[in-house]
């Protein structure tokens, strides 16, 4: 296991949790109704389990998710990027892990759906977990 200053993961409500910990946070984006989450287990800047993962109905544009570290990471660091796929059934799940993997920043780590539509990606919905130091 890898040596971390002691950190507590809250979701981005605010609700914190002991210092080895695990969150999630999820919901459904009004505009689109994708339903997005992320999850991150572990303790200080240690991440045992990173997740995210969508609910996408089927639009015949292809979409992927991806894990991203907050923008304060120098360079900003993808930590997982799904295959790209098009959804042709109700209720596609699309989604990336990791395990085993020491954060570069504290901040929000966030999960992202993004849909390929004319020529341009487009943000379907995204939900964060504040790693807080």
């Amino acid at each position: 296991m890898v040596a971390a200053p002691i950190l507590t993961v809250a979701t981005v409500l605010g609700t914190t949790l002991p210092a080895s910990a695990s969150a999630d946070n999820c919901g459904t984006n009004g505009d689109t109704g994708v339903y997005n989450c992320m999850y991150i287990s572990g303790s200080g800047l240690y991440a045992s389990e990173i997740r995210g993962w969508s609910m996408y109905d089927a639009t015949g544009y292809p979409v992927h998710e991806e894990v991203v570290a907050p923008l304060t990471a120098v360079p900003d660091e993808l930590i997982c990027n799904s295959s790209t796929v098009t959804p042709d059934d109700p209720g596609t799940v699309v989604g990336c892990q990791k395990y085993d993997k020491t954060l570069p920043v504290s901040g929000d780590y966030c999960s992202i759906l993004w849909e390929y539509r004319g020529g341009k990606y487009l943000n379907m919905a995204e939900n964060c977990v504040d790693v807080f130091s």
